[in-house]
């Protein structure tokens, strides 16, 4: 998409009326061109998505935020709603990454709902972003509680463990071998592999003792 477009494609892109825009712009809440008949449109979504949170427009700026930022255009509250009571058959292919698909509670919000009609369209749209809203404070939540481990540092530290351990491991005959060679006394040799092996378990034990506190988000 281009960076300006036109009034009437912008409203397009919000799925409000070629009304509705002319108020915002004469409301100084879009970012116009240098001769006023342009939308700039990156600059205008942010200003919306950022000072219009509770009505229509708030909503729609931050859905086609999304998608102007992925290098796509942006969906219209409709469309977001059309989306998500879609079965996925019938969607359009997307130009951004695909969306993960929504949970049975959100679908549900669209269940009976008149997706012509736009203000119940953009009822349910907006019921669904509070739910995933409400998501995201779980999972902050969550965070601050320690309750989440991040993927990629977990792998990582249970592979560099498991890399330390059994390096030590085959260190052993590099430390006890040649005592061992020259030990006559088959309970002396037991007793230094034991030492060994046990001086081995007692690294691991504190090496995973300290992964809790790295692995917490």
């Amino acid at each position: 998409m281009k960076p300006e477009i036109k009034k009437s494609e912008f409203a397009a892109l919000l799925g409000v009326s070629r009304g509705y825009i002319s108020q915002l712009a004469k409301a100084d809440r879009l970012v116009l061109s240098a001769d006023g008949n342009l939308v700039v449109v990156q600059p205008s979504l942010e200003l919306l998505a950022n000072t219009a949170s509770a009505e229509k427009a708030g909503v729609s700026a931050r859905h086609a935020l999304e998608r102007w930022k992925g290098g796509g255009h942006g969906m219209t509250v409709q469309e977001s709603a059309q989306a998500l009571q879609s079965t996925g058959q019938d969607m359009a292919p997307a130009v951004a990454p695909p969306a993960p698909m929504p949970s049975a509670r959100e679908v549900n919000l669209f269940a009976g709902v008149d997706l012509s009609n736009p203000m119940a369209a953009y009822n349910a749209a907006r019921a669904s972003n509070e739910i995933k809203r409400g998501h995201q404070i779980d999972i902050e939540l969550a965070k601050a509680r320690g309750a989440l481990i991040s993927h990629d540092v977990t792998v990582k530290l249970v592979a560099d463990l498991a890399a330390s351990t059994r390096a030590a491991f085959e260190r052993i005959p590099d430390r006890i071998g040649i005592r061992i060679a020259a030990e006559t006394d088959p309970h002396v040799v037991y007793a230094l592999l034991e030492e060994a092996i046990d001086e081995c378990c007692e690294t691991l034990s504190k090496q995973t003792a300290e992964l809790a506190s790295k692995l917490t988000l």
